[in-house]
């Protein structure tokens, strides 16, 4: 498998959301795109579509329009910025 990944927008808003996973303001929205190999090269699309990625932990939650992504940026804005460790 081969995956290539691209940045979604460059909005500032879409940009260093919370991570449920490492609890760091790392996330933002990707275009991900998995293929399977033979030798190296790309062959078949596995995968085509959208994701949250988190750089740090790796972590990745699927969306799939902008509504979905507003709804999370929205959920996000009610988060307090220092979460207590």
């Amino acid at each position: 498998m081969r995956s290539f990944d691209s940045s979604y927008d460059s909005v500032p808003g879409h940009q260093n959301l919370y991570c449920p996973n490492c609890h760091n303001f790392s996330v933002g929205p990707i275009k991900r795109k998995e293929f399977f190999t033979v030798w190296f090269i790309p062959l078949v699309p596995v995968f085509w579509g959208k994701q949250l990625h988190c750089p740090i932990c790796n972590w990745r939650q699927d969306f799939k329009n902008e509504e979905q992504l507003n709804k999370v940026i929205q959920e996000q804005q009610n988060l307090p910025q220092k979460l207590p460790s």
